[in-house]
């Protein structure tokens, strides 16, 4: 029997209406003979309100106590789901994590996963039950619970299906395949049928929210095919995949946008390396500001993470060799992706020679080998994701090669 990996987003999960919705659902796969592992994230806004309760208690919790608290969330809706199913007879087991045989490395709130022990989920397949697990987690060294970081539910349904030897991988979310960009945000976003492996990995690395990097990697390098689909109907979603042979990658894929950032400006005789190792030993994710002068520079981050990044730099400032730091809040990235690199250069110098840069509220910032990428006021965002997508986007041969199919 084949295995089918589903997984389900926290909107899919907000009501228990909703579960009971998603349980019909799952049943009408089973009914296809497929044997099914379902992963699930938190209901709803349930990880904000968790993070709200500690934020609360405390300006500087701890990591340990971080991960235990958030892994709840899906723990909440792995049980829920299995009650679900079996109230209509289905033989379901719900499982954490750590239970499923998700090993990950030492590393609270972003670790990564190491290896998967399978035999608890195939030993449960192999009883005839659909197999719920919580996403998001996994355990390191003694019985450790370490969560995987924001999108990590998609990371664990990714991993599951490579190790699994599953037939494919179905993301259920709250939009109805992957865009051009956000359609809730950008009018006349295009929607792809079809879409390669690494187009998408472009996209999700530069903050395209539809799916998590790290699961479009587990699933390019087991060639496991993904499946982005809506939670709310049967529609087709979007199918990733390798690219058909002869066809190559766009000259734009799609355009995204990331917000709540906060821009942090140094001056000094700075030792960008030292400065690397600091942010890379805080696991922080950040980046630079091409346009840097010879003793400033800028790297932009997420606002969560600029107390961690100001503690180590503040400890090692006269290592480092900066004099200043000044935080700039509210602030965003617009990203162009691009095809390849070759594409990027092309597109970057249209860019600049555009009255949309020519308005000198945006500096060019260094994120993505294939994306052009700008910093700029926050408010601003919607307003750049517009303009380019009417300008790159809609403007080029809409017969993608990414959209084959």
């Amino acid at each position: 029997m084949a295995i089918i990996v589903q997984k389900f987003g926290g909107t899919s999960l907000q009501s228990t209406e909703r579960i009971a919705a998603i349980r019909d659902r799952i049943l009408l796969e089973r009914e296809k003979g497929s044997q099914l592992v379902v992963v699930v994230s938190a209901m709803g806004d349930s990880t904000n309100r968790l993070l709200s309760l500690a934020k609360e208690l405390t300006n500087r919790p701890d990591p340990r106590d971080m991960d235990l608290l958030l892994a709840t969330g899906e723990q909440v809706s792995c049980s829920l789901l299995s009650l679900a199913l079996k109230e209509k007879g289905a033989d379901a087991v719900a499982l954490t994590g750590p239970q499923a045989g998700i090993q990950t490395e030492h590393a609270y709130g972003k670790a990564r996963i190491t290896k998967i022990a399978t035999r608890p989920i195939q030993e449960q397949l192999d009883a005839g039950k659909i197999v719920v697990v919580a996403g998001f987690q996994g355990t390191a060294g003694e019985g450790e619970i370490c969560t995987l970081g924001r999108g990590g539910s998609d990371t664990t349904a990714a991993a599951l299906a490579a190790e699994l030897g599953a037939e494919r991988c179905d993301i259920f979310t709250d939009v109805d395949g992957v865009y051009s960009a956000d359609p809730r945000s950008v009018r006349g976003a295009i929607k792809y049928s079809c879409m390669d492996y690494d187009c998408l990995l472009a996209m999700a690395a530069a903050g395209a929210s539809v799916i998590h990097p790290r699961a479009v990697l587990h699933a390019r390098s087991h060639d496991v095919p993904l499946h982005v689909r809506s939670s709310f109907h049967t529609d087709q979603g979007t199918r990733i995949e390798r690219l058909a042979p002869g066809l190559t990658a766009p000259g734009v894929t799609g355009i995204t946008g990331q917000k709540g950032l906060t821009l942090l400006r140094m001056t000094g005789d700075i030792d960008l390396r030292k400065l690397r190792e600091t942010l890379a030993e805080a696991h922080v994710t950040w980046s630079g500001i091409a346009a840097a002068k010879p003793d400033a520079y800028a790297i932009i981050m997420k606002e969560e993470e600029i107390y961690e990044t100001m503690n180590r730099i503040n400890r090692k400032k006269e290592t480092l060799g900066i004099h200043t730091v000044t935080q700039e809040p509210g602030k965003a990235l617009v990203h162009l992706v691009c095809g390849s690199e070759d594409q990027k250069k092309k597109q970057a110098n249209l860019i600049r020679t555009s009255p949309l840069f020519q308005a000198k509220e945006a500096e060019t910032a260094d994120c993505h080998p294939e994306a052009w990428s700008a910093v700029l006021p926050e408010k601003n965002l919607d307003a750049w994701m517009q303009q380019l997508h009417d300008r790159f986007l809609l403007k080029q041969d809409n017969q993608h090669p990414v959209a084959y199919g």
